[in-house]
């Protein structure tokens, strides 16, 4: 389990290292950065928990809710269509605000039985 989470640190580590662009330590003073990450459950019988998390705080928030992508049958498709309305929403109110979208990073972490669909987006705005 401990070399599970170990390799997946380190294969985070990677894919994030590899994405940032090399001038951003240069526009880094020219720009204010925000991450959007949304964290989507896959565990059975809808136990799992399913969110949003800015950092730093957007408008006051430090997360917000999604549903659970499935149910005691299985996929719950209406869950999946609210979770993508959810989204849609929080990234037309970031632009709306003078954000602009510079990465995305989507990441899947899977246990037997369980899993998270994980996506970073990283905006900026000019300060």
């Amino acid at each position: 389990m401990q070399a599970s989470i170990t390799r997946f640190a380190l294969f985070f580590a990677l894919v994030v290292v590899s994405l940032v662009p090399r001038q951003a330590a240069a526009q880094a003073g020219k720009y204010s950065f925000m991450q959007m990450t949304t964290i989507e459950s896959v565990i059975a019988g809808g136990m799992g928990r399913s969110k949003v998390s800015f950092t730093p705080e957007f408008k006051g928030a430090k997360e917000g809710v999604l549903e659970n992508l499935f149910s005691l049958t299985g996929l719950n498709l209406g869950n999946l269509r609210k979770n993508e309305e959810s989204i849609n929403t929080y990234m037309q109110q970031i632009s709306d605000d003078g954000w602009e979208l510079v990465s995305t990073v989507p990441l899947t972490y899977s246990l037997p039985g369980s899993g998270l669909f994980m996506t970073r987006y990283v905006f900026r705005k000019a300060k």
